[in-house]
């Protein structure tokens, strides 16, 4: 069954809330997908299978590059033909050509025909949680530029509270970290992200933060609407553009459930709904923007 209009299919605080959901599809390029509060299938050449965790993250991870290509852990497929370009045995493709594995409780990470192998410590990681773990519970959380790798690493407190959150330059070739850079403990963070022209960027679902960054390393905070809520994720097209899936209080029009989009960097936004002209311009490489889409 087809929800109407923008629908909610956040990946890390919306399926909390979909226990009573049917199954609904939408496409990815030319590629359709079926999602329930189970799994996702990409009605792929082969069919592909994610299965949604609790807390709403997927495992193998899934995401989508500029071009539109499907990240489905260690598969890549091209969204206009629905075929299955390349298949690793790695826990997780990144674009740009980065591969993730977990061995013998250390993360493999290969680019270019290098590799380079390093243990959760040396991430500043957790070291009660394993190597697989923590991907799958969002504790790493990588992106990838074509010169770059990031991680964000979350750190806890002797009572497992969250107690920070650091983010790290992989430097593959030469198979080290950077000096972490620490944020502190601004919120929940559930997203790292980039885009060739738009940089990185940093969502927290609580307080509704977005970070941003030209070189990974100095971080700002955007302004965000007021109203807006459960932040699930963002898309920065541009030093301009910037795309925000959240939710606005019950009762503020139609759906709670919404997109938000700014043209000029984040001093003005605007809540668009069902048929709004702007929704033809949703990000091809933005997972949450093209679930929302309308049919």
């Amino acid at each position: 069954m087809k929800l109407p209009g923008i629908f909610v299919a956040g990946l890390i605080l919306a399926h909390s809330a979909q226990a009573g959901v049917s199954a609904f599809d939408y496409r990815l390029g030319a590629t359709n997908v079926s999602e329930d509060q189970y799994q996702i299938v990409i009605h792929a050449q082969p069919a592909v299978t994610v299965a949604i965790l609790p807390g709403g993250r997927t495992w193998p991870l899934l995401s989508l590059d500029e071009a539109g290509r499907i990240y489905a852990g260690g598969t890549v497929i091209d969204s206009a033909t629905g075929r299955v370009v390349s298949r690793t045995d790695a826990a997780l493709a990144l674009p740009h050509g980065v591969e993730v594995a977990v061995l013998d409780e250390r993360y493999r990470f290969r680019r270019d025909g290098k590799e380079c192998r390093l243990s959760p410590q040396q991430l500043h990681l957790d070291a009660t949680k394993s190597a697989l773990d923590a991907l799958k519970d969002a504790n790493l959380v990588l992106a990838g530029a074509s010169d770059t790798l990031l991680a964000l690493a979350t750190r806890f407190g002797a009572d497992g509270t969250v107690a920070g959150y650091l983010v790290e330059r992989i430097d593959i070739a030469r198979c080290q970290v950077e000096a972490p850079q620490r944020l502190g403990n601004p919120d929940l963070l559930v997203e790292l992200a980039h885009s060739d022209r738009g940089g990185w960027w940093i969502t927290g679902s609580v307080e509704q933060t977005l970070l941003r960054s030209r070189d990974g390393r100095h971080w700002r905070k955007v302004n965000l609407p007021a109203g807006l809520s459960s932040l699930v994720s963002a898309h920065v097209v541009n030093e301009r553009e910037i795309w925000l899936a959240a939710a606005l209080p019950q009762g503020d029009g139609p759906s709670p459930h919404l997109l938000v989009y700014s043209g000029d960097g984040g001093n003005r936004w605007r809540n668009l709904r069902a048929n709004d002209p702007l929704l033809a311009r949703l990000p091809a490489a933005w997972l949450e923007g093209q679930k929302r889409r309308t049919p």
